[in-house]
């Protein structure tokens, strides 16, 4: 049985995030503007072979996820030029898609969560979040990822054989 003071890459949620890399590129973009808070997170992932994205706001990071799609992004609230929020909206509104967006803030109130929640975050959680709770949302998020890809190829081949069929 696994305990905290194991190998971080020897953990089961790292065999796991392995086997998930077997179906999908594994990259998740931090967004952040504490250049600290960014690098801790980055490094623990890095440990357990994701690919890591760093932004230090949220204009940033939409100019990133224009070039290149990310499984997870994992958002601050506040930050300047672009906030979490906004950059939540205009992510969803401007760039659709199968992204999984993770808000980790300072932020805890309840009305904080539905906002959070409206703006279009999949997930959140307030700093100090345990790495092991945090590292099990990010695999839920790249398996949540993984899952909405499967489901939108599987309706575009279900449209394509019934127009084929359908002889349309």
């Amino acid at each position: 049985m696994a305990t905290l003071d194991d190998d971080i890459n020897s953990g089961v949620m790292t065999g796991r995030l392995r086997a998930l890399a077997a179906d999908q590129a594994l990259s998740v973009l931090v967004v952040d503007d504490d250049d600290l808070e960014r690098t801790l997170i980055g490094d623990r992932l890095a440990q357990r072979g994701i690919k890591v994205g760093e932004a230090a706001d949220g204009a940033q990071a939409l100019e990133m996820l224009r070039r290149e799609k990310v499984p997870v992004v994992i958002v601050d609230w506040h930050m300047p030029v672009m906030d979490g929020i906004e950059f939540t909206e205009k992510f969803r509104a401007e760039l659709p898609g199968d992204t999984y967006v993770i808000m980790l803030t300072a932020r805890k109130e309840a009305f904080d969560f539905e906002r959070g929640y409206q703006a279009g975050v999949d997930d959140y959680l307030t700093k100090g979040v345990p790495e092991p709770e945090l590292i099990a949302r990010i695999h839920a998020g790249l398996h949540t990822h993984s899952l909405r890809v499967q489901l939108r190829d599987a309706r575009a081949a279900l449209q394509l054989a019934t127009r084929r069929r359908d002889g349309s």
